[in-house]
């Protein structure tokens, strides 16, 4: 009886063994589907799928996990280390995609942004280089609008007194302060012309990138600016387009001081 009870101490539960490395495995997945998709080995739809696979073997590593609970609090068999260590990483998986789809949930499914939306600023450069598969550049529809307009009512463009070519100088800097990508930039001359300022950035929380364009053109008054900001190849952007834009116009109402109008 004595040796019995020994060796059922001295068992590990398998389930438990199973749960951890099947954590353990998961946990690589993820990284690789994040990884090859910021270094663009793979496009946008098969990276996710590569993260929803990790995703996948999280739960079903969380779900042994559970079960091996039951089987060592009913036995007594050992590996709650391992059940502890694999519910762990299991949940530190699972916990971001379920956040981010609850935080996704709560805003419109829009992969664009613009100050304008009748006459949204135009890419000129970045439409010749994205790919076919990219989202069309062809500016918002009906729905896109109605649904901008109910969820982000204050983008809208600025005026300023400024001239044409000090407000396109401040919108240098700050693109240039964020790290993103300017692809193309075209000065207003004096106001002879709109200045342009094309860029990529990567997007929050998934690192999606996202086209902007951002035109100065002068006025009777002074300078109008607008930007206009497209997610790729998502077809929701979780909001980060609108929290650029919004984020970006507001520092540059702060350089300019009370010349905002």
């Amino acid at each position: 009886m004595i040796r019995r009870r020994l060796y059922i101490d001295e068992r590990m539960s398998r389930l438990a063994v199973w749960s951890l490395r099947v954590a353990v495995f998961a946990l690589p997945v993820t990284i690789i589907g994040v990884a090859c998709y910021f270094t663009e080995i793979l496009d946008l739809e098969s990276a996710l799928y590569t993260v929803l696979a990790g995703v996948t073997l999280a739960g079903l590593a969380l779900l042994l996990a559970l079960a091996a609970f039951v089987v060592i609090w009913n036995e007594g068999v050992r590996g709650l280390g391992r059940v502890i260590g694999a519910g762990a990483l299991a949940l530190a998986l699972i916990a971001p995609t379920a956040g981010l789809a609850a935080f996704g949930a709560r805003l419109p499914v829009l992969h664009e942004v613009s100050t304008d939306m009748d006459d949204p600023p135009a890419f000129v450069t970045l439409a010749m280089a994205r790919s076919r598969a990219a989202n069309p550049l062809d500016g918002p529809d009906e729905a896109a609008t109605t649904a901008q307009e109910d969820a982000y009512p204050g983008i809208h463009p600025i005026d300023f007194d400024s001239a044409p070519d000090d407000v396109f100088n401040d919108l240098m800097v700050l693109v240039a302060r964020r790290k993103w990508t300017i692809i193309d930039a075209v000065p207003p001359r004096g106001g002879q012309r709109d200045g342009r300022i094309e860029a990529v950035a990567r997007g929050l929380p998934l690192g999606l990138r996202d086209d902007i364009v951002i035109r100065v053109r002068r006025t009777a008054e002074g300078t109008r600016v607008d930007m206009r900001s497209v997610t790729r190849n998502a077809v929701r952007d979780f909001g980060s387009n609108a929290r650029r834009v919004d984020d970006l116009l507001a520092e540059l109402s702060e350089r300019q001081g009370k010349r905002r109008r």
